[in-house]
Formats: structure tokens, sequence, C-alpha cells
């Protein structure tokens, strides 16, 4: 961390703080409330909200009972791995295929663009899920078969998470308050990350390991659907939403004249 630190501190480029002379408490309440109260006035920001709920609905609940998976006993379903065996998998070619994955995904929307890409990265989060579920039905004793089925699902979930970082930087951020408003976004990423993982492990013993691992590929199909039937573009706020509309009445009534 000091290293990181160290070159961040020469790499970043210097850029000014925005000055404000309001520093009060009272000030700050206005600012906070005005933030968000701009928020949620963006045009269509609670389809975006159940997007960004809904875009690890099956990725949180893997997350959640894919290592009890690894630890339950073989007669039970699970791999019967050891605590020290399951923190080598994933803390090492997990690790490593999960950044992997994080950059070749950023390269592969950068070429595509955000809304081609959408789909495809939304299928790299859950597809490799298939992983887990082929686990469970040959149960593997080798560590380097299961080590390799679990790089393909790490590696699939930093391809497609990079779908949602950038949603959120893109479709719901920009705007006058874009840092905060991007905080708030990740807010409920991490809401929607709670809520399936609640409720994954009462799922998972109804189900059993392998219907478990079915049903979370599932879990992909509303958000997927979503992805095709909403734009992939900035959600306007209130005031840009008329100015625009106000522009653009302008313009025609100057073409007419």
């Amino acid at each position: 961390m000091v290293m990181l630190g160290l070159y961040n501190s020469w790499a970043l480029p210097l850029a000014k703080n925005t000055v404000s002379e309001d520093h009060n408490a009272a000030a700050i309440a206005r600012t906070l409330w005005q933030v968000i109260i701009e928020f949620f006035r963006k045009k269509g920001i609670w389809v975006s909200i159940v997007f960004i709920i809904l875009f690890r609905a099956g990725e949180a609940q893997v997350q959640s009972i894919g290592p009890l998976f690894l630890r339950e006993a073989r007669h039970l379903g699970g791999l019967g791995l050891s605590t020290a065996e399951v923190g080598a998998v994933y803390g090492t070619v997990g690790t490593v295929a999960f950044l992997v994955g994080s950059i070749a995904g950023g390269y592969f929307t950068s070429w595509l663009n955000l809304k081609r890409a959408i789909l495809w990265l939304i299928l790299a989060v859950n597809l490799p899920n298939l992983a887990f579920y082929l686990l469970s039905v040959f149960q593997p004793t080798d560590l380097s078969v299961v080590s390799i089925a679990l790089s393909v699902e790490m590696f699939g979930y930093g391809f497609g998470f990079v779908g949602l970082i950038l949603y959120m930087m893109q479709v719901v951020a920009p705007g006058k308050y874009q840092t905060a408003h991007y905080a708030f976004a990740t807010g409920f990423m991490a809401l929607g990350n709670v809520l399936f993982k609640l409720f994954s492990g009462d799922i998972q013993l109804a189900l059993g390991y392998q219907h478990f691992f079915v049903w979370v590929m599932i879990c992909a199909l509303p958000v997927a659907i979503l992805s095709q039937l909403i734009p992939m573009t900035a959600r306007p706020q209130a005031a840009d939403a008329a100015d625009a509309g106000g522009n653009a009445a302008e313009a025609a009534a100057t073409k007419a004249g």
C-alpha cells in the first residue's frame, strides 16, 4: 500500500478542489439535501436503481454460498476442501483471474461501447457460474481441476463487473454532483448485494447445491432483459431535461420561422 501511495502521488494529475465559502453546518445540510434531491430527480433513476440492484443477483448468492460449498463435506454435496485449500485457490489463481478479467472487460467495453457490450458483460458475470454447477455434479478431488473451474468463474466475474461500474459512472453519476451520485449508486449496489445474500442460504437449503447453482444462473434473466430495454446514456437531471426540451422547441420555432 505504501508503494501504491507513492506511485499515485507521482502519477496522478494535480486538480484544484472546488472552493466553497460556506462551511457551516446549515450550508452543508442544504448541500446534502440538494444532492439527494437532484439524484432522485434524474429521469429514469428508479429503473437505474432496479438495474443496479439486479445486476449482481446471481453472483452475490454465489459469493455467499460458494465458499461454503467448497468446504462442505462430500457426502453432503460439497467438495470437502480445507479452509487453507479454499484460501489458496481464491487467494492466488482466483485473484489473478479476477484482475485479468477486470482489465479485459475494460478493454472489451471500450472497444464495443457500453450499450453494445452490456449484455455480454452480464452473461460474463453469470454464465461462468456453470463451473460451480459442474463441480457440484462431478465433485472432483483434484485441486487443480477445482482451481481451473474457480478461475473461470472469477475471470467472468471480473470481466462482467466492469459493466456495472461503467453503468454507474457513465449513466447514473454524470451531473453537477457526479462524485456523490456515483457514491449513491454504489450504495444501492451494496444494498442489492446484501439483500440477495440474505436469503441465499435459505434457497440453498431448499434446493441443494446443484439446483441452487442452476437458480443463480436463472437470476441473470431479469437484468439481461432489462439491459436491452433501458438507455445506456447519462440520466439527465430534471433541469437538464427541461432545458433540452426548451432548446428543441426553440430550434423548431426558429426553423419554422
